[in-house]
């Protein structure tokens, strides 16, 4: 307890006080110890308040450095401490005005008393502000004159001059003990008494005189602990203000949402399109609605690049005849695939999109080949540029008004801001006044921002025509009875549909309409886009694709 913590201070301080040259000791042995053997008080309470106190210490054997203790704060619930401060100090002995030193450590406030020798009398005056305080019924004096000194008091008689008093009591012994004193009452012509005898050294004698209401004046000096939960009151101003900036952010962070955030397009809407047509000849075109491409798909979705947007474009690249994917040879079971991509020299003569261009770019360099495994850094650090140009190439069909990339850093970087601001005034306000729970809510507001800002790219009116194809090419991946195909464009219909389906879902029965095109049981050398090593069957497909997948994203994407 905090009050036995006090009462070991107050010990240690007299002990503290007295060390060197003991207070009363000398060196002869067998002396006599010494001792207080008279304490009288005479406190005068004001009508405002005020303690007038007069005091005289009998001392006997005491040399050297006599210092005395007065609790000034007491400490209450609720993060609650009544202070009070002594004024007005003085000390004489033999009419002759002594050296005092006033320190305050703690809860008590000591006062030094320097060159103090044999028998000696101190007189003490001084004043006490503080000491009275508020009750249910009227006020009261909480006052402990006679604290902590490491000295026997042989008698201390304490007697206040007051108007009407309602009540009184007086406890001895440790500071937080319940054990009477030896006399406390109410007397009729004078003032309330007090008296204890043999006070041993290091106690506490502490008094308490109630009046009615009016009569004396609460002068209470109120502090507040620092606390944590003080500085995070929880009290109605401060709840009511937090819940109320709580629930405008949230107010806030949806409307901007709705305004700025929101897709001008309908999602659930689905618009006839195929990837299929009827061509000259009764032969079946691949035709992507829009020149559609598998990277644009995955970022109009979703409104980011993913890893799979790229491997997708790669597979995609392979299939039109801009580069061919050759599986390397096994060393062994165990050993680790590769794969060498290998740029077609004669390529169809269609135009790429900017982004297929800094793509195939960034994986060859000045070279007509590269192995996966040795893809690197030169792609990686080239993979920004991949990305601006897929961005902006979204921008530049109108689907957005601007990159997603940037409008989600945009908000992203508000949202930090606010966190930041929220934590810096949640730190200053915890420390300074009982509003933290302010501060934490703006917080919330600015971690609330940061989420909602990655949803903040909207799509243009432009973009909605384009998802209803795109839910329409879904559902044809997902449904469409593959073995409908003409038997002599199958592979290559199915290798067109692929990196589509990679993107939109379905890649599983794609790939295994291409394995059904394996009608015998010799090894196969795979397709113009796609070379197995020797020994390789079609079988083997879905494994090899799922590791080209696998090895492509970490050399792409890996840090």
């Amino acid at each position: 307890m905090r009050l036995r913590l006090l009462g070991l201070t107050l010990c240690a301080l007299g002990l503290s006080a007295l060390t060197g040259v003991p207070a009363g000791a000398t060196d002869s042995h067998g002396a006599a110890d010494p001792v207080v053997t008279n304490f009288d008080s005479q406190i005068r309470v004001e009508r405002d308040g005020l303690l007038k106190v007069s005091e005289t210490w009998k001392l006997s054997n005491v040399t050297g450095t006599f210092t005395r203790f007065v609790v000034t704060r007491d400490h209450l619930p609720d993060d609650i401490d009544h202070v009070q401060e002594l004024q007005d100090l003085k000390v004489t002995a033999g009419g002759q005005e002594k050296k005092t030193e006033i320190s305050k450590s703690g809860d008590v406030t000591s006062v030094a008393v320097a060159d103090v020798s044999g028998a000696t009398q101190l007189d003490f005056t001084y004043t006490v502000k503080g000491a009275v305080a508020k009750t249910l019924n009227g006020t009261e004096v909480r006052f402990a004159p006679l604290t902590g000194i490491n000295l026997t008091v042989q008698q201390a008689n304490i007697v206040f001059s007051t108007p009407e008093v309602t009540h009184v009591s007086c406890f001895a012994g440790a500071v937080d003990s319940n054990s009477p004193c030896s006399l406390a009452q109410m007397g009729e012509t004078a003032g309330p008494t007090f008296q204890q005898q043999g006070l041993p050294p290091g106690n506490t004698v502490r008094m308490t005189v109630g009046f009615p209401e009016g009569e004396i004046a609460a002068n209470s000096i109120v502090e507040y602990r620092k606390t944590l939960k003080r500085a995070f009151s929880t009290d109605t101003a401060q709840l009511l203000t937090a819940l109320a900036v709580l629930l405008l952010g949230a107010i806030g962070l949806l409307l901007l949402y709705r305004v700025r955030g929101r897709d001008r397009v309908d999602p659930r809407r689905v618009v006839p399109a195929s990837l299929f047509s009827l061509g000259n000849d009764t032969r079946i075109d691949f035709t992507p609605p829009s020149d559609l491409r598998p990277g644009e798909v995955g970022t109009l979705i979703d409104e980011r690049i993913d890893p799979v947007d790229v491997t997708a474009t790669i597979i995609d690249l392979a299939v039109r005849g801009h580069l061919t994917i050759i599986e390397q040879e096994h060393d062994s079971e165990y050993a680790r695939p590769d794969w060498e991509l290998r740029r077609v020299a004669n390529a169809p003569s269609e135009e790429l999109q900017r982004y297929e261009n800094v793509l195939i770019r960034a994986i060859f360099g000045d070279s007509d080949s590269v192995l996966v495994s040795e893809l690197g850094r030169q792609v990686r650090a080239n993979l920004g540029q991949v990305q601006d140009a897929l961005y902006d190439g979204v921008v530049k069909r109108g689907w957005f008004t601007e990159r997603p990339d940037r409008t989600r850093s945009l908000w992203a970087t508000i949202g930090i801001a606010v966190t930041v601001l929220g934590v810096a005034l949640t730190i200053a306000l915890a420390l300074l006044t009982t509003w933290g729970l302010l501060g934490l809510a703006v917080t919330a507001v600015g971690v609330g921002l940061i989420v909602v800002g990655r949803y903040m790219p909207a799509k243009a009116p432009a973009a909605g025509r384009v998802l209803g194809q795109v839910a329409a090419i879904r559902g044809e991946l997902l449904e469409m009875d593959v073995s409908e195909l003409p038997s002599d464009q199958h592979a290559e219909l199915c290798s067109r549909a692929l990196p589509y389906a990679v993107v939109l879902g379905g890649s599983e029965r794609w790939i295994d309409a291409l394995v059904a095109t394996d009608d015998d049981v010799d090894e196969d050398e795979g397709f113009p886009w796609y070379r197995g090593p020797r020994g390789w069957h079609l079988q083997y497909l879905p494994d090899s694709l799922r590791n080209l997948t696998t090895n492509l994203t970490g050399a792409l994407f890996a840090r």
